[in-house]
Parts: structure tokens; C-alpha cells; sequence
């Protein structure tokens, strides 16, 4: 298995590099490469954070001396392990550890390999860092007197496909839709069908999707009436100007509950940082509507509350209070 690894390495490292232009308006700026966490996550000296490669989401790895080892268990036994994998209860496709994970990190190693200083740049200026304080970023790296943008690479050698979870590209979206048409018609990593990878990229790119569509959609139509939270790094402390008044919000609907005489969900910004969102049953909103939209993205313009812990709730009494698009 280790020699199979060291081939697609050896084969896909040789392939040239196309040149991206770099932009100084988006710069984080240039740091000593200090690690490679897996094949989606790096960390530079100069740093705390580590940074989170935007628009790419390679399948898990084993991680520390027993990666090879562990991998390989599970390459061997890949059919009775990929069957012990289930959708989890929202019916979402759900992440675990791969052999296409594991080659993806060695392939991210390999192309950083004599690589000392990388830079980084944003895709935009309103979001900076993602849930978990990750700085979001391109990251280019310097190959003869090129600058290559991995993002990009990872996913035209079939390691990645071209995530738009949190929303398309607003930088590269084209280069990107191109480099895995690319992957896509030459089978490589997760689009070959003999590879050992998750079977159910169509779902799971069927729901990235939509929700790249729903984001393109309030930029384009709806970004200057309402606030973007857990998408705009500014806009959720602008919420302090609508307690006890109505507020305008885009955001992911997440984690309905039944609470009674009313659904409560979470409007994610930040790690243990939300919007509560309460939905009276008497405003006609159905259950079934609630779990359709279940991860998706909804507007909303209802009363906001503050309570003394310093956490923002919002009431919606009628249906016309929430829609989606």
C-alpha cells in the first residue's frame, strides 16, 4: 500500500502548475510554512490559528505514527468498513477517515515539500475567519517562479471537490468549476470508481449546492437588507441595534427542535456563539417545512430580544416572517 502511495504521488506531483494572479488587496500575508496538518488545514509560524483552505474539503485521515497502519486495516477490510457507515440522522452524508483521506494528506505533504514560506490571501474582505477562528484562505505556494494556488491543485488531482458549503467562490469560482471537470474526466482520486473513497459524492455535492446557490443568491439580491450572520464577520454585533425591534437576517437554519408550543433553532456565528430562533406554532410554520430546510440557509425578519446572558433570540409569530430561497 505504501508503494501504491508513493506512485500517485510521483505521477501527479509532475504535472504543471498553473499560474494564479495574486492580489495584494486580499493579503493575510507570507509565513514560514510550519505544518501540514492534512490535506484541507495548514499552520504557519506567525500564526496562532491554523488556517482552513477555503473551497476545498478532503475526506479524513488518520492523523500520528499509527496513520499508515490504521489506513491500511481499513483499505483491507474496505467493503464491511464502508458498510458500517451510515447518513447521520438528518440524513446528511457524514465524514470519516479514508484511504483517499490519507493520500490526500501525503499528496498536500508532497507538494509543499521544499517549500518554506507560503502566502495567504482571503477570498473576501467581510469574512476572515470561519466557525472555529480559522483564518479562511487561499494558499499559494511558490513552484520555480510561479505562484500556485493549492486550493485550486488539490482539487484539479482529485483530492478535493470543489466545496461551496459555505458559498462559491467569489475570486476563482470559475478556475475552480474547471479544475474538477478536469479531475472528473480523468477519474482521478474521488472520481474514480474503483477508488476507496465516500460513494456518494452526487448527494453530497447535491446539498453543497444548493447552499452556494442560496448564498449567491443574497449577494446578489438581498446583502444590503439584511444582515448575513456566521457568513459576514460584522454583521452579528450589528444585531445590537435591533433589540426589541425587528431585525433582517440571513443565516443556516440548524438543529431544529420541538420546545413545546414552539421550534427553536440555532443560527450559528461563531463556536458557542448563536442566534436562538424562536417559531411559534400558532405562526403556521409546519414541522415538515422545518426538516426540508434543516441545514439550509432562511431570511427572516422578526422582533429580536436580548436575555441577561447577553444572547440574541428572535420571535417569529407569523409565517410571512421567514422564507426561503
Amino acid at each position: 500500500m505504501r508503494n501504491i502511495f508513493k506512485l500517485f504521488i510521483f505521477i501527479f506531483a509532475i504535472s504543471i502548475y498553473g499560474e494564479v494572479t495574486i492580489n495584494d488587496s486580499y493579503l493575510v500575508g507570507e509565513f514560514p510554512l510550519k505544518k501540514v496538518v492534512d490535506g484541507d488545514t495548514i499552520g504557519v509560524d506567525g500564526l496562532k490559528e491554523s488556517i482552513r483552505i477555503l473551497f476545498i474539503d478532503t475526506e479524513e485521515a488518520f492523523k500520528h505514527k499509527t496513520a499508515y497502519e490504521k489506513t491500511k486495516e481499513i483499505s483491507d477490510n474496505w467493503d464491511d468498513y464502508l458498510a458500517s457507515k451510515i447518513y447521520a440522522t438528518k440524513n446528511k452524508p457524514i465524514k470519516y477517515n479514508t484511504p483517499n483521506g490519507y493520500q490526500a494528506a501525503v499528496w498536500a505533504k508532497e507538494f509543499f515539500s521544499g517549500v518554506s514560506v507560503v502566502r495567504l490571501e482571503y477570498d473576501n474582505l467581510e469574512s476572515k475567519k470561519g466557525f472555529y477562528g480559522r483564518y479562511l484562505a487561499y494558499v499559494f505556494a511558490k513552484k520555480g517562479n510561479k505562484w500556485v494556488n493549492f486550493n485550486l491543485e488539490i482539487v484539479k488531482h482529485g483530492y478535493s471537490p470543489y466545496s461551496t458549503k459555505y458559498g462559491r467562490s467569489i475570486r476563482f469560482h470559475k478556475e475552480f468549476v474547471e479544475a474538477q471537470k478536469f479531475a472528473q474526466e480523468k477519474k482521478l482520486g474521488i472520481w474514480n470508481p474503483k477508488g476507496k473513497h465516500y460513494p456518494d459524492y452526487d448527494a453530497r455535492l447535491t446539498w453543497w449546492d444548493k447552499r452556494g446557490e442560496q448564498i449567491d443568491v443574497y449577494r446578489n439580491k438581498h446583502k444590503q437588507n439584511y444582515l448575513f450572520i456566521g457568513g459576514n464577520d460584522f454583521d452579528y454585533y450589528k444585531l445590537k441595534e435591533f433589540v426589541n425591534k425587528k431585525v433582517k437576517v440571513f443565516g443556516l437554519m440548524r438543529d431544529v427542535t420541538d420546545d413545546g408550543d414552539e421550534y427553536i433553532f440555532k443560527m450559528p456565528f461563531k463556536q458557542f456563539v448563536d442566534v436562538f430562533v424562536h417559531i411559534s406554532k400558532r405562526s403556521g410554520i409546519k414541522d415538515e417545512t422545518l426538516k426540508k430546510h434543516d441545514d439550509y440557509y432562511v431570511y427572516i425578519e422578526a422582533d429580536l430580544k436580548m436575555d441577561q446572558n447577553g444572547k440574541y433570540h428572535i420571535y417569529i409569530k407569523q409565517q410571512s416572517e421567514m422564507r426561503f430561497e
